[in-house]
C-alpha cells in the first residue's frame, strides 16, 4: 500500500506500489448493528485518523483492513463495498 486518504461518507481512497487504486466504501459496516470495534469509527474525526502502517490501513485502537482483500476487490471493480 502506498497511499490512504479519507473521503466524506466513510470512503478511503487508496493506491498500491503497483499503482492500482481505487476506494473502499465503509459506510453500511460502520453504522451496521454488527460493527463491531469498526463502529468507533463512526466518529469523523477518528475515521480521518486512518493511516498506514507497514502497508495496512490502520486507525487507532489496532483497528485495521485486510489488504490483500481489498486489493483484489478494488483490481477487479474499482472499489471495495464492506458491509453491504
Amino acid at each position: 500500500m502506498a497511499s490512504v486518504r479519507a473521503l466524506d461518507g466513510y470512503r478511503l481512497h487508496v493506491r498500491f506500489v503497483d499503482g492500482t487504486e481505487g476506494e473502499v466504501w465503509m459506510d453500511a459496516l460502520i453504522h451496521s448493528p454488527g460493527a463491531g470495534v469498526f463502529g468507533c469509527l463512526s466518529e469523523p474525526k477518528v475515521f480521518s485518523a486512518v493511516g498506514l502502517e507497514h502497508g495496512v490501513v490502520t486507525w487507532p485502537e489496532e483497528i485495521d483492513l485486510a489488504p490483500d482483500a481489498m486489493y483484489d476487490a478494488i483490481k477487479a471493480h474499482g472499489k471495495w463495498v464492506l458491509g453491504g
